[in-house]
């Protein structure tokens, strides 16, 4: 009997492999986030034409989490073909949902090309053409060197520089893109610890990030920086 029961579950774990993931899965542990162990995924395979944006959009579910959930990284770019895990909520947590009233309405400009920095997230988002093309982690000020909040445009590009002041003396800072007096989005080779304040004020982003936005972003590109 016990050799049949050993067979049997030889048998099903072999399916699992050739099936593959099902429609519907529970979620492996995750004490990272908001979402828990209880919650369910749909599977999502990339289109032709899909961004970051549009499937958030599609499945009501915010970016930041299809990231976490699906470990894209840095950069978090997404291919053709690629399957993702969406989390999907169960009737109860809709329920609650639709009684309570939105936590944020921001909305941005009317433009084809805008940079959002999220300030409450840690979180830089590119907007192309009513979509989200790009996003990644970053660091802003800290305390006594706040980035500024507000709307901005981005008035200089510089390839490379050294950047100083009261206590830091950077050379070879790339990717660089003032947008608020001295204040830059630029990428960072001196810390690794994005997701919270580390900055003078700059919009610190990893440099194969700052990259993208320098070759992405024309001049007077505008950018909006929130909480």
């Amino acid at each position: 009997m016990r050799m049949r029961k050993l067979l049997l579950a030889g048998i099903l774990a072999a399916l699992v492999m050739v099936v593959g993931l099902p429609a519907i899965a529970n979620a492996a542990p995750n004490t990272s986030g908001s979402v828990t162990a209880a919650t369910q995924y749909k599977v999502y395979v990339v289109k032709k034409g899909d961004t970051l944006g549009i499937i958030s959009r599609k499945f009501g579910v915010p970016i930041a989490t299809i990231v976490k959930v699906n470990k894209l990284g840095e950069t978090s770019r997404i291919y053709v073909g690629q399957k993702l895990r969406i989390p999907v909520a169960d009737k109860k947590t809709t329920d609650q949902k639709k009684s309570q009233k939105p936590t944020s309405n921001f909305k941005g400009p009317n433009a084809a090309k805008w940079i959002e920095v999220d300030l409450s997230q840690q979180r830089l988002y590119a907007h192309e053409n009513g979509q989200v093309v790009f996003t990644t982690r970053i660091s802003s000020g800290i305390a006594g060197h706040r980035t500024p909040i507000g709307r901005f445009r981005i008035w200089a590009k510089v390839r490379r520089q050294t950047m100083s002041g009261p206590g830091y003396n950077l050379p070879n800072v790339q990717w660089v893109m003032y947008f608020a007096g001295e204040n830059a989005i630029h990428g960072t080779y001196w810390h690794h610890n994005f997701g919270r304040p580390m900055s003078h004020g700059c919009i610190n982003a990893t440099n194969n990030a700052a990259k993208w936005l320098y070759n992405w972003a024309p001049p007077h590109t505008i950018v909006i920086v929130h909480r």
